[in-house]
């Protein structure tokens, strides 16, 4: 969760995955190099997409056991992959926006 350029400075404001408040909040340029972060208006919105498998990738076990887990009552695999959601959503927004900006900028050292 670096600046893509030059891999120095800090992509968000408060440093951790997870940072529940003010989790989006980001820097608007690089300490180091002076990158500006947000390339045009709506540039995030690509970070969703990338996020999307992360969150896939953790909530299709819930959903099998669920499915095939054989539970008595397979809703309790519903809310506690709600659950786990609601945890980890800083962590898929930040890994999110880390992932999209470093497809669009290069590395220069």
């Amino acid at each position: 969760m670096k600046c893509p350029q030059c891999r120095q400075g800090d992509l968000f404001i408060k440093k951790g995955v997870f940072v529940y408040r003010n989790m989006f909040g980001m820097n608007e340029r690089c300490d180091s190099c002076n990158l500006k972060f947000e390339r045009e208006p709506g540039f995030w919105l690509g970070a969703l997409w990338v996020s999307y498998p992360l969150v896939v990738l953790i909530e299709i076990p819930f959903l099998m056991l669920a499915i095939f887990g054989g539970l008595e009552n397979p809703y309790v695999a519903l809310y506690v992959m709600i659950g786990t959601f609601i945890l980890l959503c800083p962590l898929f927004i930040r890994y999110g926006r880390s992932i999209w900006i470093h497809f669009w900028v290069k590395y220069k050292p």
